[in-house]
């Protein structure tokens, strides 16, 4: 985690941000919207593929199969397909404060006046899932407790937007 807070005059900012590095992140979701074309898919739509591999007989594979072939048969319940990087870059919270002092102050009722606007989970980026997926690494779906890493169609973390305002008499 990288947290600073800088100051200049009245004003006060203070950034949070985060990193995470690799774990294994298991998400149906992930490969639910590549394998049914909701996001980019790694493959022409329209053409046919030839896996690499061997039949049965051990003669070299020669079976054409089309994109959605690929998907459907190769992704979806094959759980090694559906295992991603965990790897995340968060920005976890800022905040933008500033403190009435002097003459300013001196016309109000007030001792001392704070006001403050802040935001959390307001960006991250998952570097090694699909692009178009923006899965958040930190859901979980499988309730409370210490399963991290596995997903089933769990909803983003949600952003959060305040404002604030301290003052004393």
């Amino acid at each position: 985690n990288f947290d600073n807070n800088f100051k200049f005059k009245n004003f006060k900012l203070n950034i949070g941000m985060g990193y995470r590095h690799g774990g294994d992140i298991f998400s149906k979701q992930a490969v639910t919207l590549l394998s049914r074309g909701i996001i980019d898919f790694p493959f022409d739509r329209l053409g046919t593929y030839i896996l690499p591999g061997v039949n049965v007989d051990g003669s070299p594979n020669t079976t054409q199969i089309g994109a959605t072939d690929i998907a459907f048969s190769n992704w979806l319940g094959t759980d090694e397909q559906e295992i991603w990087d965990g790897t995340t870059i968060r920005l976890r919270e800022i905040s933008l404060g500033y403190e009435f002092k002097g003459a300013l102050l001196d016309k109000l009722p007030f001792s001392s006046l704070n006001i403050a606007v802040s935001g959390s989970n307001l960006w991250y980026k998952s570097v090694n899932f699909p692009e178009g997926v923006n899965f958040d690494t930190n859901t979980l779906s499988t309730g409370v407790g210490n399963n991290i890493g596995i997903e089933y169609f769990s909803g983003p973390s949600s952003k959060r937007y305040g404002f604030t305002i301290n003052a004393s008499f």
